[in-house]
């Protein structure tokens, strides 16, 4: 029996090995969910700098590209012929468009602590001394493009590009991108802005690609007061006006003609229908969609295989430039009244009551009348120096894009 009980309490070597190796296996997961947790950490703090980084200088190059068009805009002389900001702090008042005027339009300011941002339009300068500066420049300059996009009149369109700087300013007697500074996000935007214009191929109230297919109807009304009436191309015939007692085409002077007649997208607006698609408030693809009123100064271009139907339940109202590509009809009873400029490429027929105010163009047959009451198309200057004004205004034509990256 006591040889049994010493047996029973003889300690168990297996036991003490089992402890020694659960001891060992608990520090190695410890160790590896440490090193895991410790770099999944530092992997995602990594990857939140790194977006900071990005979205920030985004943003940055887009506030290069708002101040570049903001400068294009301020201009007194218009369009602009070259992007040339300066520097002047002796000029009064002061001139103060950059902060290096070799560049071309140049910001830095403090996001936080040493963290600094900058923005970089550059400008053409083929005379820079500096052969590397002039070939990063030839990548990086803003461009009148207006000739490639075959616009009417030079500095109608600009291709801007913005570069956005993220850096750490260590030293501040260096440049941004010399040590001890680091760059540490940089994004290149582009974008183009254009202004339009507005030429009439003759300051009338009506303008017709062919006289001979323009019927100013019973009850029909074109009123040009110190402009034309009708304006068409010589040759084409002439306008059927009715009897010189009804007094339907009045102008000075009532009917004229023109050797040179051009009604093309860019002989009027200075851009063609791709570029006025891309400056567009709305494109209409389904006639029964159109905006109705017309937002005030806004463009609207109608592109559908349907002829656009204006009528009572959708009437021709508000002010603008309204482009139709196809036919039109202003229906009798639509109880129009537009204020601006209706470009109708295809035909067109106007029904009473209506007017419109300012001008209108057509390419093809139009027939203007009514019964028993007026369909009238009154000239007005001043409506169309008001979309002069604000159409004249660089724009934005198309959306920002990043041509290309570069965090070398």
């Amino acid at each position: 029996m006591r040889c049994q009980a010493q047996v029973a309490q003889s300690p168990n070597p297996q036991s003490g090995a089992a402890i020694i190796v659960a001891m060992w296996f608990t520090v190695i997961v410890a160790g590896i969910v440490l090193t895991g947790s410790l770099y999944l950490e530092s992997h995602r703090r990594q990857t939140r700098n790194s977006f900071i980084a990005k979205a920030q200088a985004v943003q940055i190059a887009r506030s290069g590209l708002t101040e570049a068009l903001s400068w294009m805009r301020r201009q007194t002389s218009q369009p602009v012929m070259g992007f040339a900001p300066q520097l002047d702090p002796s000029a009064t008042p002061p001139i103060l468009d950059t902060i290096d005027p070799d560049i071309g339009l140049v910001r830095e300011f403090q996001i936080t602590g040493k963290q600094w941002a900058r923005y970089e339009v550059w400008k053409v300068w083929n005379a820079d001394p500096d052969p590397t500066r002039l070939a990063w420049r030839q990548q990086m300059q803003c461009e009148d493009i207006s000739s490639a996009r075959l616009a009417a009149a030079a500095g109608s369109i600009w291709r801007l590009r913005s570069l956005g700087y993220v850096y750490t300013l260590e030293d501040p007697t260096k440049a941004f991108d010399e040590a001890p500074n680091s760059i540490i996000g940089r994004e290149l935007l582009e974008t183009e802005v254009q202004r339009l214009s507005i030429n009439l191929p003759g300051e009338a109230a009506v303008n017709v690609g062919d006289g001979n297919s323009c019927h100013i109807n019973t009850n029909g009304r074109i009123i040009g007061g110190t402009a034309g009436g009708i304006y068409y191309p010589a040759g084409s015939g002439t306008p059927t006006t009715g009897p010189a007692s009804a007094n339907r085409v009045t102008g000075t002077p009532a009917l004229s003609t023109a050797v040179s007649y051009d009604d093309s997208f860019e002989a009027v607006f200075g851009v063609g229908i791709d570029d006025l698609r891309s400056m567009a408030d709305m494109i209409v693809t389904d006639p029964s969609e159109f905006p109705s009123p017309v937002l005030n100064n806004a463009l609207i271009i109608v592109d559908s295989t349907s002829t656009m139907q204006w009528d009572s339940a959708v009437p021709l109202l508000g002010s603008g430039i309204v482009i139709v590509l196809g036919n039109a009809n202003l229906s009798s009873g639509s109880l129009s009244n537009f204020s601006g400029l209706l470009y109708i490429d295809g035909n067109f027929t106007m029904r009473d009551p209506a007017e419109i105010r300012g001008a209108v163009m057509c390419t093809g047959n139009m027939t203007i009348q009514g019964n028993p009451d007026y369909a009238t198309i009154l000239f007005d200057e001043d409506v169309l120096n008001n979309l002069r004004l604000d159409f004249g205004n660089y724009q934005r034509s198309n959306t920002l894009l990043i041509p290309f990256r570069r965090n070398e």
